[in-house]
């Protein structure tokens, strides 16, 4: 009989290690994992606002070279090289073009009947008036 019960008496391995002890080891293991991962997502986040900050300051010099650029197309002379590549270009009125209203007249006080014509170059005749529109 005492053979039997030396038989039946099987020692888990789990039972040889106390129940805090082993608590106590798995919180710790936890605790280590989530230290690791925290800093893991730490240099991550470094990484990306390293990448981003690099980002922003590219951006910032494409932004100073397209001002450069724009401060270039907006010069006198520039505009006018593009006003005559278009067939824009324009110049002052000769005298003969030049229509002066007087002060005491208001708008429409003589008719478009009675004001003096002028021949554009195209034959067409139109009241000095509203020559221009």
């Amino acid at each position: 009989m005492a053979k039997n019960k030396r038989r039946n008496r099987h020692i888990h391995p789990i039972t040889m290690i106390p129940r805090p002890v082993g608590v106590g080891f798995v919180v710790l293991v936890s605790v280590a994992l989530v230290y690791l991962w925290m800093g893991h997502k730490c240099t991550q986040y470094s990484q990306e606002i390293k990448r981003l900050e690099d980002q922003c300051v590219e951006l910032d010099n494409e932004k100073v070279r397209e001002e450069t650029k724009w401060n270039a197309m907006k010069t006198a002379d520039h505009l006018d090289e593009l006003l005559v590549r278009h067939g824009l270009q324009m110049s002052y009125p000769n005298a003969g073009q030049v229509v002066h209203v007087g002060g005491g007249m208001t708008r429409g006080a003589m008719p478009v009947a009675q004001a003096p014509s002028v021949v554009k170059p195209g034959g067409a005749q139109v009241a000095s008036g509203h020559a221009g529109f």
